[in-house]
């Protein structure tokens, strides 16, 4: 197939409490979590490696051993598969090993070798919602933004937009159909196959934000904003805060259905690389939950703890619910 490189034209045109001290769940109750929660929650944490939580029992586990080669991985939309990216970077060759499986069996269901033209080993792979595609982000300018189909075969890669190069430290996130979610400068921008022209959703008048993350549905966004998250349409409108306390909320993951919100809270910086947060759930309706670690939380919060442990989970990476 023949490699065709595309340079983006973009049309713009706006379209519980606090810390439960009981052992089996959140509510202190046999269940652990209300049975209202689905699918599983998935965190990178330290030394442990990948671990996860079930929900609604709660019951904790690890998922993928600590590996310094992984530089990512990644869940499909209906909890089936499990997309890993590994570094087998050796002296003068850069190869990076991308393994779709099936989380239930462990079987290959599809694995390639990708050679980034940049000769970055650490680029990284995340699934589309139809588990299709397979979206390389390197942070290599001679890589850009790469799409290939899940078996690896080229499908398109963007160097730029309107003539400026993406940023080191931008966004991009996929979307039902197959479309992206591109942050270029302070654009949010959507791009749709074959991904030759954009359309700007909205420009943000912040000085900090980011973390954006969205909905099942593909209608709703998460988005941090100085200290604390916010939730609006695709189409930027209906900006409203969902969290607040007395110290910094990021990096929100919506539920598999999109009635709630896990969010990292007590956001805080360990190195000049490193951050960490603990994990807690809000209802996705609208209202600010207060999710302080120490003054009273809002009803409806639910701190994040594994089945059997008393303190509420810790991650320092990535961090997904599916």
């Amino acid at each position: 197939m023949k490699k065709t490189n595309i340079s983006l034209i973009v049309v713009f045109f706006m379209l519980l409490s606090a810390c439960s001290k009981e052992n089996n769940g959140p509510d202190g109750g046999q269940n652990g979590y209300p049975s209202s929660l689905h699918g599983a929650i998935y965190y990178d944490w330290a030394s442990e490696g990948i671990l996860k939580v079930s929900l609604p029992d709660g019951v904790g586990s690890a998922f993928i051993p600590d590996n310094s080669k992984l530089n990512n991985f990644d869940i499909s939309r209906d909890g089936k598969y499990k997309l890993t990216v590994v570094n087998e970077q050796t002296l003068g060759k850069y190869p990076i090993r991308f393994t779709l499986s099936d989380i239930a069996t462990g079987s290959i269901i599809e694995e390639f070798v990708y050679n980034s033209p940049g000769l970055n080993a650490y680029c990284r792979g995340y699934l589309s919602f139809d588990s299709s595609h397979i979206l390389v982000l390197s942070n290599e300018k001679e890589d850009g933004i790469t799409i290939l189909k899940r078996n690896g075969d080229f499908v398109g890669r963007i160097h730029d937009i309107n003539g400026q190069e993406l940023g080191f430290n931008d966004q991009r996130l996929w979307l039902p159909g197959n479309a992206l979610l591109i942050v270029h400068h302070n654009n949010i921008i959507r791009l749709d196959p074959p991904y030759t022209s954009g359309s700007l959703l909205k420009e943000m008048s912040y000085q900090d934000w980011g973390d954006l993350a969205v909905n099942p549905a593909g209608n709703q966004l998460a988005v941090r904003i100085a200290n604390h998250v916010y939730t609006m349409g695709m189409d930027g409108s209906k900006l409203t805060q969902v969290t607040t306390s007395n110290f910094k909320e990021a990096v929100p993951e919506f539920s598999p259905d999109g009635k709630y919100l896990l969010v990292g809270t007590e956001y805080k910086q360990t190195g000049p690389f490193g951050w960490m947060w603990t994990l807690k759930i809000i209802p996705n309706d609208g209202k600010n939950y207060n999710v302080d670690p120490i003054a009273q939380n809002t009803p409806g919060v639910i701190p994040v703890f594994v089945k059997g442990k008393n303190k509420i989970e810790t991650s320092g990476g990535q961090m997904i619910w599916r």
